[in-house]
């Protein structure tokens, strides 16, 4: 730990007014990042009828994002070691704003993709970020900061699914799908301000320093007493896809699943469950994502779980669907939180970023294969529950490479000032 470190370390243990504002402003970030993509599901089945989109269609607009910001993720890297992690989650937040608001006035299918792609972007520059920051600001709470941050997400995709449907649609009309993506773009605006404002302007890691800081610095822990290997990238990529394909599956293909068994009236209770359920174990997270984080047995757990539960869905009847989808959803939340916490655990001093970014340009590559692939099977056997075969894929993934993750390295203490 150099000296830098070693000043963020003693700034992270004064907890001042600053320290808790800045932990409030993960959070919104955090939310922000997710309203504008989760207000999308509950008007999906809208979206089809009204552009006449297949379902392999559909789940290319729903995947878009994922590929978007896994193909952005590791530029985003790059591109933070240079201007700085506050810089760029300014910038995604413009991003994020502009396209989702230029998303409404125009009627072309393929204007419809390019601004998701063009918010899609924001949301990788911006994400990729705050780890980073999360690094810089809190380094001796990195779990307990990276919690926060998807608690933060997981309450904007509460909001948005919850409220997008009944609530937007009531205020904005039942067939206003346009009108609500202005709504949540809307809503980016004060967060950028606020942004602005309470973001510290100075970084402790900053770009411009002499070159041997952006000297490259092994990204994993040393081998243990065992052998085990140095983390990857891909290996931790792959983990956190686990995560993401079981949640981006289940919100893109709930409504076209309900809506093609004849029960669309059920969506709105089953989206608000997935997502919900994710909150309380979130939250719960956040007491022990420090305990927890680089532990193999919860992606292993969660695995098994997502297996059962798609199972379970897809074999019984429509009345125990929420239950399904709620065990769906707060497994699919553990692997966020734990995941968030993996690269800035694992890297080294001058890696976050590096790390951050190749990890979510394979997670979200991933991501995007879920509900696209589940819509092609869809397609090809005219089988709805064929939409979910992805999350089966997903489990096993977490229980295989769960199983292999390398165990966390200890944290050093802080040098600490003299008085």
């Amino acid at each position: 730990m150099d000296a830098r470190d070693s000043e963020a370390a003693a700034a992270d243990n004064r907890r001042g007014w600053r320290w808790f504002a800045l932990l409030g402003l993960v959070f919104l970030v955090g939310a922000t990042l997710r309203t504008v993509l989760l207000g999308v599901p509950p008007v999906l089945p809208l979206i089809q009828r009204d552009l006449g989109l297949s379902y392999t269609a559909t789940g290319l607009l729903t995947g878009l994002p994922m590929l978007m910001m896994g193909g952005a993720a590791w530029a985003s890297g790059r591109a933070i070691e240079r201007i700085g992690g506050r810089r760029a989650v300014t910038i995604g937040l413009v991003l994020l704003a502009a396209g989702a608001l230029l998303r409404a006035p125009f009627t072309s299918v393929a204007l419809l993709y390019l601004f998701t792609a063009v918010l899609s972007l924001g949301i990788a520059l911006a994400q990729t970020a705050v780890p980073v920051l999360v690094r810089s600001w809190f380094p001796r709470h990195i779990g307990l900061a990276a919690a926060l941050y998807t608690d933060g997400i997981i309450a904007g995709e509460v909001l948005a699914v919850a409220s997008t449907g009944p609530v937007l649609l009531g205020w904005l009309g039942e067939d206003a799908w346009r009108a609500s993506f202005v709504a949540w773009g809307l809503t980016v605006i004060p967060v950028i301000l606020l942004w602005h404002v309470l973001a510290p302007a100075a970084e402790p890691a900053s770009p411009r320093l002499p070159r041997r800081v952006d000297k490259p610095q092994p990204v994993a822990p040393q081998p243990d007493a065992a052998g085990r290997p140095r983390v990857r990238a891909w290996h931790l990529g792959l983990v956190s896809s686990g995560g993401a394909v079981i949640y981006f599956t289940m919100n893109s293909w709930i409504p076209p699943y309900n809506d093609a068994l004849g029960h669309g009236d059920a969506t709105a209770l089953a989206l608000t469950v997935l997502n919900a359920a994710q909150l309380p174990v979130s939250i719960a997270l956040t007491f022990v994502a420090q305990r927890l984080a680089g532990e193999r047995w919860p992606f292993i757990t969660v695995g098994v779980v997502g297996i059962s539960a798609i199972i379970g869905m897809t074999t019984t009847p429509l009345s125990w669907q929420p239950i399904w989808v709620g065990i769906l959803g707060s497994s699919s939340v553990a692997v966020l939180v734990l995941g968030t916490a993996l690269p800035p655990l694992l890297a080294g001093p001058g890696e976050v970023a590096r790390l951050t970014g190749a990890t979510l340009t394979i997670n979200y590559g991933v991501a995007f294969v879920g509900p696209l692939f589940g819509g092609w099977l869809w397609d090809q056997f005219d089988q709805p529950a064929l939409a979910f075969a992805p999350v089966v894929l997903a489990g096993l993934i977490l229980i295989v490479l769960g199983a292999r993750l390398p165990r966390r390295a200890k944290v050093p203490e802080p040098v600490r000032a003299r008085p």
